[in-house]
């Protein structure tokens, strides 16, 4: 019994837990504000424009941004870069899969290739409280909203 002691208080960390670091505060955005941005950006968005987006928070290589959609916008494929979706207000429809088509824009910070559409693929309906992950590598696109569609989406580095 008195080897098993010893050997635990060997085994203990030799600093003491008041000296150790406190672990650094995680960014985070409460519910509140989630709807306030989305109040921000409805009051920000003008007449005619497609997408207002605004960072909502970040980690590191990880970015989640707030998009108000009032339109369809272009495809875009994200070739180092998994992205999901959270539905947070309103509807539209989201075609993923199938080819980029019509011009395409490249982004070479990013890795990311935009277009008018995309040919192929399959379509969805998202509605408030739906969650996508479209793989790293997989052209999506939103064509149409009914109203509105407000969304967090969220970039994660693939290896």
């Amino acid at each position: 019994m008195r080897r098993h002691l010893i050997a635990l208080l060997i085994a203990l960390p030799t600093t003491p837990l008041a000296a150790q670091a406190p672990p650094a505060a995680l960014p985070a955005a409460t519910a509140a504000d989630i709807a306030a941005l989305a109040e921000k950006l409805a009051a920000s968005i003008k007449p005619g424009q497609a997408l207002l987006a605004q960072p909502l928070l970040g980690f590191g290589p990880y970015r989640a941004v707030m998009e108000y959609r009032q339109a369809g916008a272009p495809a875009a494929v994200h070739y180092t870069q998994a992205e999901i979706f959270q539905v947070v207000a309103g509807a539209g429809q989201l075609v993923t899969g199938g080819t980029l088509d019509g011009p395409r824009t490249a982004n070479a910070p990013s890795a990311t290739e935009t277009a008018s559409g995309i040919s192929g693929g399959s379509s969805r309906r998202l509605a408030v409280g739906d969650m996508v992950v479209v793989p790293a590598g997989v052209p999506h696109w939103i064509p149409s909203v009914e109203g509105r569609l407000v969304l967090i989406s969220t970039k994660v580095p693939m290896p």
